[in-house]
């Protein structure tokens, strides 16, 4: 099995090689073939249901957006008057970002190419959209921990439930070229997993973890998940 590093370091590969050019187009309104449209809208879908689970008004507060690819879910909070540190570990990504962020929101939005396992400080909410999709269930419970313990609120995130048609679906995406996936997914049973670790994050961070939401459509699979403090 691979350990964390280098996990990290061959989705980093990817991302900064080829996969940059495929996330720069999904997240925008440039015309996409028909399963990425797919995928932008589910991605969309979800984001728009984690956005509901925090205030409309952000004011003051501080937020890390891990993972936070070309910059879309960062500007929606600085949108909301929050100061926004973005991270993530695909400095192509991380340049797109900064060049998309309006002149009236770089004052509370700073991008860097960081690690989600680095410390960035103290933050009152995490958002982990698609981030720990990557990483095996050992290595998505340290990060949760190592956030926690800089968390003053909650830490909104989204896991790839495992079941048969997703199965499937892993099955007929390996037909595509391999410069068109992603290098690594690592389903996870949800359920399962507050199960084991409920009482873990209850008694060392008093944090509650809940299951929220589901998005389940053809090319796009993930649950949204919260740790409450």
């Amino acid at each position: 099995m691979r350990t964390y590093s280098q996990n990290r370091d061959r989705i980093a590969e990817y991302f900064d090689k080829t996969g940059f050019r495929a996330w720069e187009a999904l997240t925008t309104e440039t015309p996409v073939s028909k399963i990425r449209l797919k995928v932008r809208e589910s991605r969309e879908k979800m984001r728009s249901r984690m956005l509901l689970h925090l205030p409309n008004d952000l004011s003051g507060k501080r937020i890390l957006d891990a993972g936070c690819g070309a910059g879309q879910f960062s500007i929606e909070l600085a949108l909301r008057g929050a100061n926004v540190l973005g991270i993530d570990i695909s400095s192509n990504l991380i340049e797109i970002a900064k060049k998309r962020v309006p002149k009236n929101l770089k004052e509370n939005t700073e991008f860097i190419t960081s690690d989600m396992i680095q410390n960035h400080g103290s933050f009152d909410y995490v958002i982990l959209m698609d981030s720990l999709i990557h990483y095996p269930e050992k290595d998505t419970v340290n990060i949760l921990e190592n956030l926690l313990k800089n968390t003053n609120e909650k830490i909104l995130f989204t896991l790839v439930p495992s079941n048969f048609i997703l199965t499937l679906k892993l099955m007929i995406g390996r037909l595509f070229p391999k410069s068109d996936r992603s290098p690594t997914l690592s389903p996870l049973n949800t359920k399962s997993f507050i199960e084991i670790y409920r009482d873990k994050f209850e008694r060392e961070y008093s944090a509650t973890v809940s299951r929220i939401s589901k998005v389940n459509d053809l090319f796009y699979t993930s649950e949204f998940l919260e740790l409450r403090k």
